[in-house]
């Protein structure tokens, strides 16, 4: 039997860009949303009838992952910050809770951190895919 999922745990592993890789785990995650998008490629003309006609396959595609976290100051989470400030992407794997792997090069699009006074440091993080994404 099947649960739904609300707001569902993942992990996050984020290569450390070395030649020879170590993955950096970046634990206490939620997963906020994630998106597939798919740019048509349109390839109608007078002969479809008026009708749009695409292109199957074609186009680019592309993921997004949106993520929040309670900040602990690991060095996954110190990884994801300098992907941020730098720009560089990285292989990451987001394993999330029903057995999912995600797996490919992301870009730090946006993080963000809060805290109010006295309570603990939260961020939220949106990665973009940058290049092909195996999902298993």
């Amino acid at each position: 039997m099947s649960l739904p999922i609300a707001g569902s745990d993942c992990l996050l592993r984020i290569s450390n860009g070395e030649p020879t890789p170590q993955y950096l785990l970046v634990e206490g995650l939620r997963l906020s949303g994630w998106k597939v998008s798919q740019e048509e490629v349109d390839v109608s003309d007078l002969s479809d009838g008026g009708w749009r006609k695409l292109l199957s396959g074609a186009g680019l595609r592309s993921l997004e992952v949106k993520l929040t976290g309670l900040y602990l100051g690991s060095e996954g989470e110190l990884r994801l910050r300098d992907m941020a400030f730098s720009g560089v992407s990285a292989e990451c794997t987001l394993s999330l809770d029903q057995g999912t792997a995600v797996r490919g090069q992301f870009i730090v699009s946006e993080l963000r951190f809060d805290s109010a006074v006295n309570e603990e440091a939260t961020y939220a993080s949106i990665l973009r895919s940058t290049g092909p994404v195996s999902i298993s």
